[in-house]
């Protein structure tokens, strides 16, 4: 038999939490107990009511009295443990599940379908609290209880005991066995649910573009398809899951026929002492239903628990480095004087055959401005994505202060380096939150970043605290994006990134903008612009001419117009 051994991730659930789960167990196996004292106690009181006998009566009343007291306190007592139990497993699930998708390169996320990482946190979630974590508990407590009847009714009559013990194990084996069928279709439905989430994410994404192409019709179609297909797989994982309770009702019946032949068979109830009989047939039935509930519990339960399991796993999968990958040392950046340089550079996209950047041959020195134009698609911004250390694929050679890029750790790589994009993305929090992302900084290096991108006026009226909303939905495209213009002038690195971060701003405050950011001492900075403007140009240390992934021209503002080459063209159709 093949031994399962359990992940990382599912070993979070007991991490710092075994004394409240050790605690929970121990509440269900008094619980259990309790229980089947109950029904020995009723048999008890009423062989002492039948035979007339007071003083057991009135002492079973006294001890029944503090019995339920003690009933209460131990069900409170589980009730608090459990509670805390699922509290802690579940935080810290879901805190280590997040922590190793955030410790991901960003090159390694993007080869996963986000949809996988959502359904970890909803759909599985769920299914992994109820039939995991509550699951395990209930199929515990099911067996305490299964295991206290079953002495209690070998100590009342060794042979009915047996026989409803084993009827019991071999309905509960055949529930278990059924149940198999169970795990692959969560497993299933699981994947199902992934694809749907990532089908909506995408859908509600584009929107806009449904809209203005009347394309409602259509995209409704594309989604009630992948509906029914999702609800179809669900629908089947319900009638496998109602079938392996079926088998449990089904064994309800047989134990039911089993003690009532059994008790008319042996004839108990019909003997000399027929008061005694009928409390030993009345503690019987007591104890049956106490070993019913296990019986219809445990089959669907460890089935149900199984196809969480196999959750778990899943989720394990895709947050878990890869066994076979070895990632080799990285080297710590510790600074930026040497320059960043590019060394016969080649790069495409592992699923295009074509190169995006060819032969490119440039050093960006310390401190100095530099400007990279061309025409769209002409791999501006992959050249930054490069310096990023997003796509550590390409040919050649590229450098910073020496040191290799794809050999540096990414974390001391973004000590030094901030970016820019023209997409931007704001937390569903205030401006100062977005601005120094959850972070502390000092108070004037706070002010002179607002300062610099034009947000004193929105800040004055808004206030800091103003909340942004999901994805900055309360804040105009400017607004963001001066939003993220100072969250990374707010960190004072010495290298700034730009790509096209100005587009979504009103010339005046793009060229304002712009302005303040080339006047900053000791800055290197690197921007992907399709402004044109002289007088901005001009500032620049070189401007780099990309066209169809190579470096046709660069040089000072006044060289290249003198050359009147491809950026002379570029910058004439710009002033047209």
């Amino acid at each position: 038999m093949k031994i399962r051994v359990k992940t990382e991730c599912e070993k979070q659930f007991l991490k710092n939490n075994k004394f409240n789960y050790s605690m929970t167990l121990l509440s269900l196996v008094i619980s259990a107990c309790m229980d089947v004292a109950l029904a020995i106690m009723l048999y008890f009181f009423f062989v002492a009511a039948t035979t007339g006998d007071n003083q057991t009566l009135f002492i079973g009343t006294i001890a029944g009295g503090v019995f339920c007291a003690l009933y209460v306190l131990c069900k409170i007592i589980k009730r608090s443990f459990m509670n805390k139990y699922l509290k802690t497993a579940l935080s810290q699930f879901k805190g280590y599940v997040f922590s190793k998708i955030l410790s991901k390169s960003i090159s390694e996320y993007r080869r996963e379908s986000s949809a996988k990482f959502i359904s970890a946190f909803s759909n599985d979630l769920n299914s992994i609290e109820l039939n995991y974590l509550v699951g395990s508990i209930d199929i515990m407590g099911s067996v305490f209880t299964f295991v206290a009847s079953g002495i209690a009714m070998l100590f009342f009559d060794w042979r009915i005991g047996l026989a409803m013990i084993v009827a019991a194990m071999v309905c509960s084996f055949l529930s278990m066995k059924y149940g198999r069928r169970l795990v692959k279709k969560e497993s299933k439905t699981a994947n199902e649910n992934m694809g749907f989430i990532d089908q909506v994410k995408d859908l509600l994404n584009g929107f806009i573009v449904i809209k203005s192409f009347r394309a409602e019709k259509e995209v409704l179609q594309i989604f009630n398809e992948r509906n029914v297909e999702l609800e179809s797989t669900k629908q089947s994982r319900r009638a496998t899951s109602e079938t392996v309770t079926i088998f449990g009702d089904l064994a309800g019946l047989l134990l039911n026929s089993i003690l009532f032949s059994a008790v008319f068979a042996l004839g108990i109830g019909f003997g000399d002492d027929a008061g005694t009989g009928a409390a030993l047939l009345m503690v019987f039935i007591q104890l049956l239903n106490y070993m019913l509930v296990p019986v219809r519990k445990i089959g669907s339960g460890i089935s149900n628990r199984r196809a969480a399991q196999a959750l778990i796993d899943r989720i394990s999968e895709a947050i878990e480095e890869d066994p076979t990958y070895v990632e080799t040392e990285k080297e710590e950046l510790t600074g930026v004087d040497g320059g960043i340089e590019f060394k016969n550079v080649n790069f495409g996209y592992e699923d295009d055959t074509k190169n995006i950047l060819k032969n490119i041959n440039i050093k960006f020195e310390k401190g100095k401005s530099y400007a990279i134009v061309g025409s769209s698609g002409s791999g501006k911004s992959t050249l930054l994505k490069l310096i990023l250390g997003h796509m550590p694929n390409y040919d050649g050679s590229i450098t910073i202060d020496g040191k290799e890029i794809k050999n540096l750790s990414l974390d001391s790589l973004y000590e030094h380096v901030s970016v820019i994009q023209q997409d931007v993305f704001l937390f569903d929090s205030t401006i100062q939150n977005n601005i120094t992302m959850f972070r502390d900084f000092d108070a004037d290096k706070l002010k002179s970043a607002i300062e610099r991108a034009g947000l004193s006026s929105l800040i004055a009226e808004k206030g800091d605290d103003y909340p942004c909303g999901e994805c900055g939905k309360h804040l105009s495209g400017g607004e963001k994006q001066r939003v993220s213009i100072a969250r990374c002038l707010v960190r004072e690195t010495p290298v700034l990134l730009m790509d096209e971060a100005t587009a979504a701003l009103d010339s005046e405050t793009a060229f304002s903008v712009t302005n303040e950011i080339l006047g900053i001492d000791g800055l290197t900075r690197i921007i992907v612009t399709h402004g044109l403007e002289e007088s901005l140009l001009l500032r620049y240390d070189e401007i780099i001419v990309i066209q169809g992934g190579r470096i046709v021209e660069q040089g000072h503002f006044n060289d290249l117009m003198e050359q009147k080459g491809y950026f002379y063209s570029l910058y004439n159709v710009f002033q047209s």
